[in-house]
Protein backbone atom coordinates (compact mmCIF):
# COMPACT_ATOMS: atom_id res chain seq x y z
CA UNK A 1 0.00 0.00 0.00
CA UNK A 2 1.91 3.45 -0.68
CA UNK A 3 1.68 6.26 2.00
CA UNK A 4 0.12 8.45 0.31
CA UNK A 5 -4.09 7.18 0.93
CA UNK A 6 -3.00 6.43 4.63
CA UNK A 7 -1.79 9.91 5.08
CA UNK A 8 -4.70 11.40 3.50
CA UNK A 9 -6.73 9.13 5.48
CA UNK A 10 -5.15 10.22 8.67
CA UNK A 11 -6.43 13.51 7.52
CA UNK A 12 -9.49 12.77 6.79
CA UNK A 13 -9.92 11.63 10.21
CA UNK A 14 -8.30 14.53 11.77
CA UNK A 15 -11.42 16.31 9.83
CA UNK A 16 -13.85 14.00 11.25
CA UNK A 17 -13.10 14.52 14.77
CA UNK A 18 -12.47 18.42 14.27
CA UNK A 19 -15.82 18.70 13.22
CA UNK A 20 -19.16 19.68 15.19
CA UNK A 21 -20.00 16.76 16.82
CA UNK A 22 -23.66 16.73 15.29
CA UNK A 23 -21.64 16.51 11.67
CA UNK A 24 -19.37 13.50 12.66
CA UNK A 25 -21.80 10.13 11.71
CA UNK A 26 -23.02 12.29 8.04
CA UNK A 27 -19.03 13.11 7.61
CA UNK A 28 -17.82 9.82 8.19
CA UNK A 29 -20.22 8.27 6.08
CA UNK A 30 -19.38 10.46 3.39
CA UNK A 31 -15.57 9.49 3.85
CA UNK A 32 -15.85 5.88 3.33
CA UNK A 33 -18.18 6.11 0.85
CA UNK A 34 -15.66 7.69 -1.35
CA UNK A 35 -13.01 5.57 -0.15
CA UNK A 36 -14.82 2.41 -1.27
CA UNK A 37 -15.30 4.23 -4.49
CA UNK A 38 -11.34 4.64 -5.16
CA UNK A 39 -11.00 1.39 -3.89
CA UNK A 40 -9.92 1.92 -1.13
CA UNK A 41 -11.47 -0.85 1.22
CA UNK A 42 -9.03 -0.82 4.00
CA UNK A 43 -9.45 2.76 4.15
CA UNK A 44 -13.51 2.32 3.66
CA UNK A 45 -13.33 -0.02 6.44
CA UNK A 46 -11.21 2.18 8.79
CA UNK A 47 -13.22 4.90 8.73
CA UNK A 48 -16.50 3.12 9.12
CA UNK A 49 -14.83 1.58 12.58
CA UNK A 50 -15.17 5.14 13.91
CA UNK A 51 -17.21 5.68 16.80
CA UNK A 52 -18.85 8.77 17.07
CA UNK A 53 -17.67 10.69 20.60
CA UNK A 54 -19.61 11.14 23.28
CA UNK A 55 -19.97 14.72 24.33
CA UNK A 56 -16.70 14.89 26.62
CA UNK A 57 -14.57 13.49 24.58
CA UNK A 58 -15.82 15.79 21.71
CA UNK A 59 -14.66 18.61 24.16
CA UNK A 60 -11.69 17.11 25.31
CA UNK A 61 -10.66 16.74 21.82
CA UNK A 62 -11.38 20.55 21.07
CA UNK A 63 -9.55 21.31 24.08
CA UNK A 64 -6.34 18.99 22.48
CA UNK A 65 -6.82 20.92 19.39
CA UNK A 66 -6.97 24.66 20.52
CA UNK A 67 -4.21 23.98 23.30
CA UNK A 68 -2.00 22.04 22.20
CA UNK A 69 1.07 23.32 24.12
CA UNK A 70 -0.53 22.90 27.72
CA UNK A 71 -2.11 19.46 26.93
CA UNK A 72 1.99 19.03 25.76
CA UNK A 73 3.20 20.18 28.78
CA UNK A 74 0.47 17.87 30.91
CA UNK A 75 1.98 14.81 29.58
CA UNK A 76 5.53 15.50 29.47
CA UNK A 77 4.77 16.49 33.19
CA UNK A 78 3.77 12.96 33.23
CA UNK A 79 7.55 11.46 32.35
CA UNK A 80 8.42 13.76 35.22
CA UNK A 81 6.53 12.41 37.64
CA UNK A 82 6.78 8.82 36.28
CA UNK A 83 11.27 9.73 36.81
CA UNK A 84 10.31 11.00 40.64
CA UNK A 85 8.47 8.19 41.82
CA UNK A 86 11.20 5.20 39.82
CA UNK A 87 13.76 7.46 42.00
CA UNK A 88 11.60 7.30 45.21
CA UNK A 89 11.75 11.45 45.64
CA UNK A 90 9.01 12.30 47.48
CA UNK A 91 9.42 15.96 48.09
CA UNK A 92 9.84 16.08 43.76
CA UNK A 93 6.60 14.30 43.25
CA UNK A 94 4.90 16.63 45.85
CA UNK A 95 6.02 19.18 43.74
CA UNK A 96 5.06 17.88 40.53
CA UNK A 97 1.37 16.93 41.58
CA UNK A 98 0.72 20.32 42.68
CA UNK A 99 1.88 21.36 39.30
CA UNK A 100 -0.15 18.62 37.59
CA UNK A 101 -3.17 20.39 39.79
CA UNK A 102 -2.86 23.60 38.52
CA UNK A 103 -1.97 22.87 34.77
CA UNK A 104 -5.34 20.84 34.72
CA UNK A 105 -7.58 23.30 36.80
CA UNK A 106 -6.00 25.99 34.53
CA UNK A 107 -7.23 24.54 31.14
CA UNK A 108 -10.65 23.26 32.84
CA UNK A 109 -11.37 26.72 34.47
CA UNK A 110 -10.65 28.18 30.92
CA UNK A 111 -13.61 26.15 29.41
CA UNK A 112 -15.62 26.92 32.83
CA UNK A 113 -15.66 30.97 32.13
CA UNK A 114 -16.04 30.42 28.65
CA UNK A 115 -19.39 28.25 28.95
CA UNK A 116 -18.63 26.70 25.39
CA UNK A 117 -16.63 24.89 22.86
CA UNK A 118 -17.36 26.26 19.69
CA UNK A 119 -20.37 27.15 20.48
CA UNK A 120 -21.89 24.18 22.54
CA UNK A 121 -22.53 24.69 25.91
CA UNK A 122 -20.41 22.65 28.43
CA UNK A 123 -22.08 21.57 31.63
CA UNK A 124 -20.81 20.50 34.57
CA UNK A 125 -20.55 17.17 34.06
CA UNK A 126 -18.49 17.55 30.87
CA UNK A 127 -16.37 20.27 32.58
CA UNK A 128 -15.24 17.06 35.24
CA UNK A 129 -14.19 14.61 32.75
CA UNK A 130 -12.38 16.69 31.08
CA UNK A 131 -10.43 17.17 34.09
CA UNK A 132 -10.23 13.61 34.72
CA UNK A 133 -9.33 12.96 31.37
CA UNK A 134 -6.30 15.26 31.28
CA UNK A 135 -5.63 13.68 34.48
CA UNK A 136 -5.52 10.47 33.07
CA UNK A 137 -3.07 11.80 30.13
CA UNK A 138 -0.76 12.53 32.95
CA UNK A 139 -1.01 9.62 34.23
CA UNK A 140 -0.63 7.07 31.99
CA UNK A 141 1.91 7.74 28.82
CA UNK A 142 -0.23 6.09 26.28
CA UNK A 143 -3.57 8.33 27.57
CA UNK A 144 -1.14 11.25 27.07
CA UNK A 145 -1.12 10.07 23.30
CA UNK A 146 -4.79 9.53 22.77
CA UNK A 147 -5.73 13.06 24.41
CA UNK A 148 -2.90 14.93 22.32
CA UNK A 149 -4.19 13.15 18.56
CA UNK A 150 -7.39 14.71 19.63
CA UNK A 151 -9.41 11.58 18.04
CA UNK A 152 -10.87 10.39 21.62
CA UNK A 153 -14.67 8.75 21.43
CA UNK A 154 -15.27 8.34 25.24
CA UNK A 155 -13.60 10.61 27.96
CA UNK A 156 -10.96 8.69 30.24
CA UNK A 157 -10.29 7.97 33.86
CA UNK A 158 -7.55 7.37 35.97
CA UNK A 159 -8.50 4.65 38.75
CA UNK A 160 -4.85 3.82 40.31
CA UNK A 161 -4.88 0.42 38.19
CA UNK A 162 -4.93 1.72 34.98
CA UNK A 163 -6.89 3.76 32.72
CA UNK A 164 -11.09 3.45 32.43
CA UNK A 165 -13.98 5.17 29.74
CA UNK A 166 -17.12 6.55 30.87
CA UNK A 167 -18.95 3.40 31.24
CA UNK A 168 -15.90 1.72 33.84
CA UNK A 169 -14.74 -0.39 31.40
CA UNK A 170 -11.21 -0.70 30.77
CA UNK A 171 -10.07 1.45 27.70
CA UNK A 172 -7.34 -0.03 25.78
CA UNK A 173 -5.38 2.78 25.58
CA UNK A 174 -2.16 0.81 24.57
CA UNK A 175 -3.42 -0.74 21.09
CA UNK A 176 -4.83 2.69 20.30
CA UNK A 177 -1.23 4.45 21.09
CA UNK A 178 0.57 2.04 18.93
CA UNK A 179 -1.53 2.44 15.88
CA UNK A 180 -1.26 6.04 16.11
CA UNK A 181 2.75 6.35 17.16
CA UNK A 182 3.17 3.47 14.00
CA UNK A 183 0.82 5.83 11.16
CA UNK A 184 2.87 8.60 12.56
CA UNK A 185 6.24 7.26 12.38
CA UNK A 186 4.98 5.82 9.02
CA UNK A 187 6.62 2.50 9.66
CA UNK A 188 5.34 -1.23 8.03
CA UNK A 189 3.35 -1.77 10.70
CA UNK A 190 0.51 1.11 10.11
CA UNK A 191 -0.31 -0.75 6.84
CA UNK A 192 -1.25 -4.29 9.19
CA UNK A 193 -2.99 -2.24 11.63
CA UNK A 194 -5.32 -0.98 8.94
CA UNK A 195 -5.43 -4.61 7.43
CA UNK A 196 -6.21 -5.53 10.94
CA UNK A 197 -8.71 -3.38 11.40
CA UNK A 198 -10.39 -4.16 8.32
CA UNK A 199 -10.12 -7.30 9.27
CA UNK A 200 -12.08 -7.10 12.68
CA UNK A 201 -14.60 -4.33 11.07
CA UNK A 202 -18.32 -5.56 11.23
CA UNK A 203 -19.16 -7.00 7.77
CA UNK A 204 -21.41 -4.59 5.76
CA UNK A 205 -25.04 -5.49 6.39
CA UNK A 206 -26.45 -7.73 3.24
CA UNK A 207 -29.38 -6.68 0.93
CA UNK A 208 -31.57 -9.83 1.12
CA UNK A 209 -34.24 -10.81 -1.80
CA UNK A 210 -37.84 -9.25 -0.59
CA UNK A 211 -36.22 -7.00 2.17
CA UNK A 212 -36.38 -3.05 2.11
CA UNK A 213 -33.55 -2.91 4.61
CA UNK A 214 -30.02 -1.98 2.72
CA UNK A 215 -26.71 -0.51 4.19
CA UNK A 216 -27.85 2.82 3.38
CA UNK A 217 -31.13 1.78 6.02
CA UNK A 218 -28.76 0.83 8.62
CA UNK A 219 -26.22 3.57 8.43
CA UNK A 220 -29.24 5.98 8.71
CA UNK A 221 -30.64 4.09 11.88
CA UNK A 222 -27.19 3.94 13.20
CA UNK A 223 -26.94 7.93 12.95
CA UNK A 224 -29.94 8.36 14.31
CA UNK A 225 -29.36 6.32 17.20
CA UNK A 226 -26.12 8.05 17.92
CA UNK A 227 -28.08 11.28 17.26
CA UNK A 228 -30.48 10.53 19.83
CA UNK A 229 -27.83 9.32 22.14
CA UNK A 230 -26.48 12.51 21.61
CA UNK A 231 -29.63 14.40 22.56
CA UNK A 232 -29.88 12.67 25.61
CA UNK A 233 -26.39 12.71 27.30
CA UNK A 234 -27.06 16.32 26.87
CA UNK A 235 -29.76 16.81 28.20
CA UNK A 236 -29.02 14.34 30.94
CA UNK A 237 -25.66 16.84 31.71
CA UNK A 238 -28.02 19.59 31.52
CA UNK A 239 -30.26 18.17 33.96
CA UNK A 240 -27.49 17.04 36.20
CA UNK A 241 -25.94 20.77 35.87
CA UNK A 242 -29.77 22.24 37.41
CA UNK A 243 -29.78 19.54 40.09
CA UNK A 244 -26.73 20.54 41.40
CA UNK A 245 -27.82 24.29 41.56
CA UNK A 246 -31.41 23.68 43.07
CA UNK A 247 -29.27 21.70 45.57
CA UNK A 248 -27.27 25.13 46.03
CA UNK A 249 -30.01 26.94 46.48
CA UNK A 250 -31.77 24.36 48.68
CA UNK A 251 -29.07 24.30 51.71
CA UNK A 252 -29.07 28.31 52.44
CA UNK A 253 -32.87 28.28 52.16
CA UNK A 254 -33.48 26.04 54.81
CA UNK A 255 -30.57 27.82 56.79
CA UNK A 256 -32.48 30.91 56.52
CA UNK A 257 -35.65 29.15 57.18
CA UNK A 258 -34.79 27.73 60.58
CA UNK A 259 -32.98 31.20 61.52
CA UNK A 260 -36.70 32.70 60.67
CA UNK A 261 -38.33 29.87 62.47
CA UNK A 262 -35.78 30.16 65.77
CA UNK A 263 -36.72 34.10 64.72
CA UNK A 264 -40.39 33.80 64.98
CA UNK A 265 -40.37 31.63 68.49
CA UNK A 266 -38.50 33.61 70.23
CA UNK A 267 -40.91 36.90 68.91
CA UNK A 268 -43.61 35.22 69.98
CA UNK A 269 -41.84 34.68 73.43
CA UNK A 270 -41.92 38.22 73.52
CA UNK A 271 -44.99 38.95 71.97
CA UNK A 272 -46.54 36.82 75.02
CA UNK A 273 -44.31 38.25 77.82
CA UNK A 274 -45.41 41.59 76.64
CA UNK A 275 -49.47 41.40 75.88
CA UNK A 276 -49.15 40.01 80.01
CA UNK A 277 -47.29 42.91 80.86
CA UNK A 278 -49.98 44.69 78.88
CA UNK A 279 -52.73 43.24 80.63
CA UNK A 280 -51.17 43.91 84.50
CA UNK A 281 -50.76 47.84 83.09
CA UNK A 282 -53.68 47.91 82.33
CA UNK A 283 -55.33 46.65 85.63
CA UNK A 284 -53.46 49.13 87.32
CA UNK A 285 -53.80 51.81 85.37
CA UNK A 286 -57.31 50.89 85.74
CA UNK A 287 -57.38 50.36 89.81
CA UNK A 288 -55.69 53.92 89.53
CA UNK A 289 -58.55 55.02 87.47
CA UNK A 290 -60.85 54.14 90.48
CA UNK A 291 -58.60 55.63 93.46
CA UNK A 292 -58.64 59.17 91.21
CA UNK A 293 -62.16 59.05 91.33
CA UNK A 294 -62.27 58.39 94.75
CA UNK A 295 -60.29 61.12 96.11
CA UNK A 296 -62.45 63.47 93.36
CA UNK A 297 -65.31 62.84 94.99
CA UNK A 298 -63.45 63.10 98.35
CA UNK A 299 -62.11 66.39 97.58
CA UNK A 300 -65.73 67.37 96.20
CA UNK A 301 -67.01 66.47 99.47
CA UNK A 302 -64.73 68.28 101.18
CA UNK A 303 -64.72 71.31 99.27
CA UNK A 304 -68.36 71.51 99.69
CA UNK A 305 -68.16 71.26 103.12
CA UNK A 306 -65.73 73.56 103.49
CA UNK A 307 -68.28 76.03 101.34
CA UNK A 308 -70.86 75.68 103.93
CA UNK A 309 -68.40 76.44 107.06
CA UNK A 310 -67.49 79.59 105.45
CA UNK A 311 -71.27 80.32 104.37
CA UNK A 312 -72.34 79.51 108.65
CA UNK A 313 -69.29 81.79 109.59
CA UNK A 314 -70.29 84.61 107.56
CA UNK A 315 -73.91 84.26 108.84
CA UNK A 316 -72.46 84.24 112.07
CA UNK A 317 -70.57 87.47 111.63
CA UNK A 318 -73.33 89.02 110.44
CA UNK A 319 -75.30 88.42 114.03
CA UNK A 320 -72.60 89.23 115.53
Amino acid sequence: MSEEPDATGDQVIDRLFALPLDEFVAARNAAAKQATAVGDAVGAARLNALTKPTVAAWVVNQVARAHPEEVGSLVALGDDLRAATEARDRMRLTELDRDRRRQVDALVGDVSAAGEVRGRTVSGEVLRRLGETLTAAVMDRDAGTLVQAGRLTQALQYVGFGIVDESGESADVVSLSAEREARRRGTGARSQVAEHQAAEAPPPVPEHPGSDTTLADAEREVAAAAAEIDRLEGRRDQAADVVREASDAVGPLDARLSALDEQTARLTAERDDTLAALDEARSALAAAEEDLAAVDRDLEGAEAKAEEARRRRRAARTKG
